[in-house]
């Protein structure tokens, strides 16, 4: 029996109407009823496969609840490009456009129904979007903002019919791939609608700016000539590219899983750096059908195909995933997971962080390597691949030199190559620090910065030098400039695990609690390809708050991965001597020796030394407990 007892909950409100209903219905009633079944279907379906709940439906509009944000705008993004595209290919009288409204807030449950603001919102909201536009409440647009790739416009306040107090409202930008700052209101054009986006600016998720070729653009994702790229043309084939099939179900009552998982790792895929993955509408139409990996391919244009399966026993379900080089027809990764369908979240999750955390390594080694046979006839994007791929190798001086040599062959084939000039400036903050010589060191920091600000003059929303710019305001003891430009670091790139500087500059704040908080989560959600920097970082974060044992622990596990870090090593012995260890903490200073014979603390402890603008406490810590601790190691100031 249905509970018809009122009561209150938070939840995500998703409103959606056809555009110009009434005037087509009055055309020809037939026709419009047949196509509003067609594309009622397309929504209801993303709806459901996105766990939303339909519970008004009144002739083109529906309103449905969702327990997530994130699953409200995935399920609208979806179903209004699937419509794009069924308009694409409809003559223009079965065409429909809809709009959508979101919003997160309280509403009232009675039943089956839903009433109240944060459902009048959502409708007000919808009604104020444009043909085939989604529009959302500022409190929704705060839970998905950086935690989707995609781009958002500020709509400023909007006093809405009926709504008593102005709404600010923010537009997804359909067109433009690639998660972006919301724009304020002051800086969108006062001329109404933004000019459409060229081929090349979609294809790369950022509009191309004035004075960059079409052939540095290619460049930019790591296009070759392998791939069919020339310089005059548009690219066949990204090399980072992945199409994620339906995962099929093998049992009769599983369906619902295997969509569940094949859109939850479509969308944890565009975690990796620089992939494309194609739209899930257009994977969807391989649903259930014999999908030869070769074929697929060629027809959506990707390098790599993922597939998989569900199958369902009693409480027991196993997932089976595999990477398909379809090139190739090489099968390069597979793998099952098992679990019990009470766990299936958990199940879930846990099969998305392995899969994204282990196809972004086998894409880059395997386009890698193709870049690696063609040396005699080496082209920037090749180039750019290889230094790319010895990232596995870790961060030691010799595979940093290494990586920025192959980027300066890049720069000197390409030389507006923007893609070249920020990765070796970003390298060049990471290399100067371990420079013995304080002339080099400071070089190596200016060459660095002089990079960063060519390619922010030219791409002010470049995802990459900020993090430099940040390392080389820190060397320059500009705390501010630093947390600035990490933060805008972070808001251009809401997946990444370089959250290192970040943290250490919290912690020079005073802010460490919230240090150690945003590292755990990026441990977390990188479990499965963990950094030994974000693990080292989270071991310097837990000797701050006094907390040795934590503090060795986290320490010991990043050198496990990276034995090579000089730093972490020194950091290790301190804590050693801090817990009274002598023998553990003079191994250390050994291997510290070993592997760096000159260093000293300028090169050590550049991290975490103190500048003018760190609270007390910190400068205190440091110098009270840090550096008699460093000193009794026997580590060289």
């Amino acid at each position: 029996m249905t509970d018809t007892t009122p009561r209150r909950k938070l939840a995500a409100i998703l409103a959606a109407d056809v555009v110009g209903f009434s005037l087509k219905m009055g055309e020809n009633e037939d026709r419009t009823l047949k196509n509003l079944k067609a594309c009622r279907s397309i929504t209801d379906e993303s709806i459901t496969t996105h766990h939303g709940r339909i519970f008004t439906t009144a002739g083109d509009s529906v309103i449905a609840e969702f327990a997530s944000p994130v699953d409200a705008i995935v399920a609208a993004v979806e179903f209004q490009k699937s419509i794009m595209a069924r308009n694409a290919a409809c003559p223009e009288e079965d065409q429909m456009q809809f709009r959508v409204g979101l919003n997160l807030g309280d509403v009232i449950v009675e039943g089956d129904n839903l009433y109240g603001d944060g459902v009048n919102v959502a409708a007000r909201i919808e009604s104020s979007a444009e043909a085939g536009g989604i529009h959302m409440s500022a409190k929704f647009y705060e839970e998905v903002r950086r935690k989707l790739d995609l781009s958002f416009e500020s709509l400023g306040d909007q006093q809405l019919k009926n709504i008593s107090e102005p709404i600010s409202t923010y537009r997804v930008n359909l067109g433009v791939e690639g998660t972006k700052t919301a724009k304020s209101q002051s800086s969108t054009p006062s001329s109404g609608a933004k000019k459409e986006p060229s081929l090349l600016a979609k294809l790369f998720g950022t509009p191309l700016k004035k004075g960059i070729s079409a052939s540095v653009a290619v460049a930019v994702l790591g296009l070759g000539g392998y791939w069919g790229v020339q310089q005059s043309s548009k690219p066949s084939i990204n090399p980072l590219s992945i199409a994620v099939l339906p995962f099929a179900n093998l049992s009769g009552d599983a369906a619902y899983v295997a969509d569940g998982m094949t859109s939850r790792v479509t969308s944890d895929l565009a975690r990796i750096q620089d992939a494309a993955v194609t739209d899930a509408g257009r994977a969807m139409s391989y649903k259930d059908k014999t999908a030869i990996v070769q074929q697929v391919g060629k027809e959506l244009g990707v390098r790599f195909i993922l597939q998989g399966d569900v199958q369902k026993n009693a409480d027991k379900v196993q997932i089976n995933a595999k990477l398909t080089d379809a090139l190739s027809n090489k099968q390069l990764w597979s793998e099952s997971f098992e679990g019990n369908m009470s766990d299936l979240f958990s199940l879930q999750d846990k099969v998305t962080n392995r899969i994204s955390g282990s196809l972004g390594p086998q894409m880059l080694i395997v386009a890698a390597s193709e870049s690696e046979k063609r040396k005699t006839n080496p082209q920037a994007s090749d180039l750019i691949l290889r230094s790319r791929a010895l990232v596995f190798k870790g961060n030691d001086p010799a595979t940093l030199e290494q990586r920025i040599d192959l980027l300066r062959q890049a720069l000197k084939l390409e030389p507006n190559n923007l893609d070249a000039m920020a990765r070796i400036s970003n390298l060049l903050v990471l290399l100067a620090p371990r420079s013995l010589e304080q002339e080099l060191r400071k070089s190596r920091f200016n060459e660095s910065h002089a990079l960063a600000l060519k390619v922010k003059e030219l791409d002010p929303n470049n995802k990459s030098i900020y993090y430099g710019l940040s390392i080389y305001d820190r060397e320059n003891d500009d705390l501010l400039g630093a947390k600035q430009n990490q933060e805008k670091f972070l808001e251009l790139n809401p997946n990444t695990r370089e959250v290192v500087i970040y943290a250490n500059i919290l912690i020079q704040y005073g802010e460490t609690t919230k240090a150690l908080e945003i590292l755990s989560r990026s441990y977390k959600s990188n479990s499965n390809f963990p950094s030994d920097s974000t693990i080292g970082a989270l071991g310097r974060t837990h000797l701050v708050l006094g907390q040795t044992d934590i503090a060795i622990d986290y320490l010991s596990k990043a050198i496990k991965i990276n034995s090579k870090t000089a730093t972490t090593m020194a950091m290790l012995a301190v804590a050693h001597t801090m817990k009274g260890e002598t023998n553990q903490a003079a191994a250390a200073v050994a291997e510290v020796k070993k592997l760096n014979p000159n260093a000293t603390s300028a090169n050590l402890n550049y991290i975490f030394k103190p500048l003018s603008a760190s609270v007390p406490a910190y400068k205190a810590w440091y110098e009270k407990t840090y550096m008699p601790a460093y000193r009794k190691a026997g580590l060289t100031e």
